[in-house]
């Protein structure tokens, strides 16, 4: 019985990879304006429930407890990037290379899985070691375990994949699938400043929930069949993300640090405020983020063909980036204490001037993290992308450790302000003492 049993397992599974070999991976060939409304509809769900949770945990945890949260939070935040390594682009640039063969796409979303899994073990023995060699009380111990299992969740799911597949719409979903889940439960079961640690857990529940809804939704669509891997292949995607991982590490050296160096020199109430503030800059940024996340996949596959075509739809979306953050900047700093005050709570009043400064930066960011994916990481200069934002993100630490002890959360959003800047500064500088750049560039303003 035992061998039969066998067999028929055996079949099914044979039967189950001529299928995914079978399999047609999805043409790069979808409309990028299709791609982008149904990111902007998606946009508009996670901003609607974020305005629906977020102002409604400031108000019900109050300054210092939602420090405490956004500690854990920017902690978690450290794990999510170890996990993700860089796969965020290294991950869609390799599914674009694979379009059409589905046994290798097959290998490359085995082989990345297993990789994060790898770097989600590492990430938690550094959070056992920080947790053993540095103090915190049982609160705050709390709600750092349990805001790692949103990194848990991270390194399962594929967005990644769904991106290289230029699938939006499944994206979309589940991150209004994610939003479902918190939305409710945040409303239920968060009631007061001793529910901190139910609120961390509940915001880590989105992530496991969207990487079972991914790794589901990719078996059948028939990409995700039998377990293609070895060390030789793990060890090959972790190469090829290394320069990504590097940008990505050097990027939270703008935001999560800043939170981290607030709790340890102002304490939880500045960490507070600044995570408040910051967090409104973010929704109030998420059109431009997805408009270069949809253009990525396909400026790289256009690169590789149709270089003009290429520069052509990358001088439209730098200007469309372009005039999105400057109207979204001018609405939340003209708005920002209003904003602060109705949004947040009038416990957040101090969290108006740290608001205008962070959406000031987006002006300068926004167009620099465009520029430095669409132009200079086609070209294969992704580590000397990830040298510029490293040198950008030290800036800010330096400024941050110098302002923030005086000027609290209005000193760390001054430091990012600047260092988004020199970012810019520092990307335009390596363009144009570039010939091969800067002949991309100028053809694409000429062409559009």
């Amino acid at each position: 019985m035992r061998g039969a049993r066998a067999e028929r397992l055996r079949r099914r599974a044979r039967a189950r990879m001529r299928t995914c070999d079978a399999a047609a991976v999805p043409p790069a060939g979808a409309r990028v304006s299709r791609n982008v409304a149904i990111m902007i509809v998606s946009f508009v769900a996670n901003y609607v429930a974020s305005f629906a949770t977020f102002p409604y945990l400031t108000r019900v945890l109050g300054p210092a407890p939602f420090g405490v949260l956004a500690y854990g939070v920017a902690l978690a935040t450290y794990g999510t990037l170890l996990t993700e390594w860089g796969f965020g682009l290294s991950g869609p640039k390799a599914v674009v290379d694979r379009a059409g063969r589905a046994a290798a796409l097959n290998e490359l979303i085995w082989s990345v899985s297993a990789a994060k899994v790898c770097l989600c073990v590492v990430s938690f023995a550094g959070l056992a070691v920080l947790l053993a060699c540095t103090p915190h009380d049982p609160a705050t111990r709390s709600v750092i375990l349990l805001s790692w299992f949103g990194v848990l969740g991270n390194a399962l799911t594929l967005y990644w994949l769904f991106q290289g597949l230029e699938r939006f719409g499944l994206i979309a979903a589940m991150v209004v699938i994610n939003r479902g889940v918190t939305l409710p439960l945040t409303f239920w079961l968060v009631k007061g400043p001793q529910d901190v640690a139910l609120a961390a857990a509940i915001q880590a529940a989105g992530p496991v929930v969207a990487a079972l809804l991914s790794l589901a939704i990719a078996w059948r669509l028939g990409v995700l069949c039998a377990p293609q891997l070895s060390w030789r292949a793990i060890g090959r995607q972790l190469a090829d993300g290394a320069d990504s991982f590097v940008a990505s590490a050097s990027v939270s050296l703008f935001g999560a640090a800043n939170t981290i160096l607030l709790k340890a020199s102002a304490g939880t109430y500045q960490a507070g405020l600044y995570a408040a503030a910051d967090k409104l800059r973010t929704v109030g940024n998420l059109v431009p983020a997805q408009l270069c996340a949809v253009l990525y996949p396909r400026i790289t596959a256009l690169f590789a063909h149709d270089r003009a075509a290429a520069a052509r739809l990358t001088a439209f979306g730098a200007a469309v980036t372009l005039a999105l953050s400057a109207a979204g900047a001018a609405f939340f700093i003209v708005w920002s204490k209003p904003l602060a005050h109705l949004v947040l709570g009038g416990e957040f009043s101090g969290a108006a001037p740290v608001l205008a400064l962070l959406c000031a930066s987006t002006l300068f960011g926004n167009l620099a993290y465009f520029i430095g994916l669409q132009v200079l990481m086609p070209f294969g200069d992704g580590r000397a992308r990830s040298r510029m934002i490293l040198a950008a993100g030290l800036l800010n630490v330096a400024l941050s450790v110098g302002l923030v002890p005086r000027h609290g959360a209005q000193g760390a959003a001054s430091a990012f302000l600047i260092a988004q800047a020199a970012l810019l500064v520092f990307y335009l500088v390596s363009i144009v003492g570039n010939a091969q750049r800067r002949a991309y560039v100028a053809a694409s303003w000429r062409r559009g």
